[in-house]
């Protein structure tokens, strides 16, 4: 398609950015982008992009801003794992999600990507490897952000039985540089400034530019109706703080909390300021997951950058403080 008209909601968030990034960097011209906090719209993106304020759910904002839109990159969501957000969460990321799937199946829409999560993946047991077969299961690791994605997952598959071209996107954690205190880059700030313990689990970790350019290439295909998901390493927690504490040149010794002392460890950490974790995110974070990302790389030409490469990028930005630039397309 030549020139298509792009929106990516969520576009001040960690993955909105880079997406936002990617298109301009591919020389995509027409992009807007919607954004809750105009002080959060990075500064390298402020102009060449036409930002708009949406709070989801709201079916009429919705409707107005895929107005006359090609491509819909549906990455707004609210992440938590607080107890007490279990609602907002339901809220935000599947009611809000319905009513951005509505909205382009009425402007008839030519794509929608859906941002979703790994977290939207059943997990039977401790110790398996997922892959975009695994369907949602109720268990003691699953959590309520979790479901909340699954269930805005299963509103876009409905706008696909009604006609709409839609892929799904399931990232692993993703790492990049941005706003240091939130979503998933308050990893580097756990592991610099807080007590010297980490969980006994392990997940899966890729480069916030990888994802960008499989979404842009699947876009650009115009590959539709299926599952992704994008994952550059499973890696324990051990040995990505190891990881990250040798590029921050920190020299504490890195010990396995027990799973009793977790919840004391988590609430004195940004990602819960306090409040109380429940015990799915525990259970989660100590459980041994890995996910297959296969699928993904027998796209033609696509590859994964390497963990290692990718936390030192990431920790040079950290270590200078302040606002992070950003990283760079090769």
């Amino acid at each position: 398609m030549i020139n298509p008209r792009i929106l990516v909601t969520g576009g001040s968030g960690l993955l909105g950015s880079y997406l936002l990034r990617w298109f301009k960097h591919a020389g995509y011209k027409q992009l807007t982008a919607t954004f809750q906090n105009p002080d959060s719209i990075p500064s390298d993106l402020r102009e060449g992009i036409e930002w708009k304020s949406l709070k989801l759910p709201d079916t009429q904002a919705a409707i107005e801003i895929t107005r006359d839109k090609n491509w819909v990159i549906h990455s707004a969501a609210l992440v938590s794992y607080h107890q007490s957000d279990k609602y907002r969460l339901l809220e935000m990321n599947t009611v809000g999600t319905a009513d951005i799937t509505n909205a382009c199946l009425l402007h008839q829409v030519d794509h929608l990507i859906y941002i979703g999560s790994i977290g939207a993946l059943g997990k039977e047991s401790n110790h398996v490897t997922l892959n975009e077969t695994n369907v949602w299961l109720q268990n003691q690791f699953s959590t309520a952000y979790g479901l909340s994605k699954y269930l805005g997952e299963l509103e876009v598959w409905r706008g696909a039985a009604e006609g709409l071209n839609v892929s799904v996107i399931l990232p692993s954690v993703i790492l990049g540089t941005g706003h240091w205190h939130q979503s998933s880059l308050q990893l580097f700030d756990r592991v610099a400034k807080h007590s010297p313990w980490y969980p006994a689990g392990q997940t899966g970790y890729v480069d916030v530019r990888d994802v960008a350019r499989f979404v842009g290439n699947i876009l650009e295909k115009s590959i539709s109706g299926q599952r992704w998901i994008l994952n550059g390493t499973n890696i324990s927690y051990k040995d990505i703080y190891h990881l990250i504490a040798k590029e921050l040149s920190l020299t504490k010794k890195y010990r396995p909390a027990p799973k009793w002392m977790a919840k004391t460890i988590l609430m004195m950490t940004n990602l819960f300021a306090g409040k109380s974790p429940g015990t799915d995110i525990l259970n989660h974070v100590y459980g041994t997951f890995s996910y297959d990302a296969s699928k993904s790389l027998g796209q033609d030409g696509f590859h994964y950058r390497p963990i290692e490469k990718t936390i030192r990028e990431v920790a040079e930005e950290y270590k200078k403080g302040g606002d992070s630039r950003p990283l760079d397309f090769e």
